[in-house]
């Protein structure tokens, strides 16, 4: 008995779990946190060779702890170190929800018949353009698919130019987003003249890999997501970005 009465007078038996004590211990971790990152600011700043070399496996630690096991993110996280990092900030990577769907369910292309007018043109050009099979197009029309699903699956929010030109296959460096650029570009004007009427694409803002390129209309990037996604040739977009469209 006089074991028990001893253990009692233990301190985790005293830990109070009152209101204040919790916002006081919230205000504590914030404070550490807070620290924790100027600190790690201040290395980066010091010693950037080490630093580079092991904040990504910081960030893989983080989010084991944050996830666990999660092949979905996994790779996102992967992708996002390896290139996307440079111009894609981390928080627009996160998965919207916990549970991420790894399998992609089937999509339907918009039916036609519940179409204006303007549209039921649009998608005969598109059925008419995009026809056969994928893997026997040339590289202008390749290009203009993964252009079009890119910045249709974007919406009107629109795409950066550097994770473009990454999905396009173009190397990296000055040449390559040169090269980049104008294979955008020409894949944007030829899907533009063929959808004439219609104004499909906004005018791009920004420079370099932060350049911003959008659909002009939400609702026309929204039907035009879903017929690229009912696309067999929906495979030659990147996996990360058909994944976070059903988040």
């Amino acid at each position: 008995m006089i074991q028990n009465n001893t253990n009692k007078n233990k301190s985790c038996y005293n830990q109070s779990t009152s209101p204040k004590s919790m916002v006081a211990s919230e205000s504590d971790q914030k404070k550490r946190i807070k620290s924790y990152i100027e600190a790690f600011k201040s290395l980066s700043e010091k010693d950037p060779d080490g630093f580079e070399s092991i904040a990504p496996e910081l960030l893989r630690r983080s989010v084991w702890n944050w996830r666990g096991a999660d092949p979905y993110f996994s790779e996102r996280l992967s992708l996002w170190l390896d290139k996307e990092c440079l111009w894609t900030p981390f928080h627009e990577i996160i998965p919207k929800s916990k549970n991420t769907v790894l399998d992609r369910p089937a999509v339907n292309a918009p039916s036609k018949e519940h179409l204006s007018s303007i549209h039921k043109e649009l998608f005969s050009r598109l059925e008419e353009k995009f026809d056969g099979d994928f893997n026997r197009w040339d590289a202008a029309i390749r290009d203009q698919f993964i252009v079009l699903g890119m910045l249709a699956i974007a919406g009107k929010g629109g795409e950066k130019q550097g994770r473009m030109v990454h999905n396009l296959g173009i190397s990296e460096g000055e040449n390559g987003l040169i090269q980049g650029s104008n294979a955008i570009r020409a894949a944007k004007i030829a899907i533009s003249r063929m959808a004439k009427p219609m104004k499909i694409f906004n005018p791009a803002k920004g420079h370099g890999y932060e350049r911003v390129h959008s659909f002009s209309d939400s609702n026309t990037s929204d039907l035009v997501a879903r017929y690229v996604l009912s696309h067999d040739a929906s495979t030659l977009l990147p996996q990360s970005l058909l994944r976070n469209s059903y988040d």
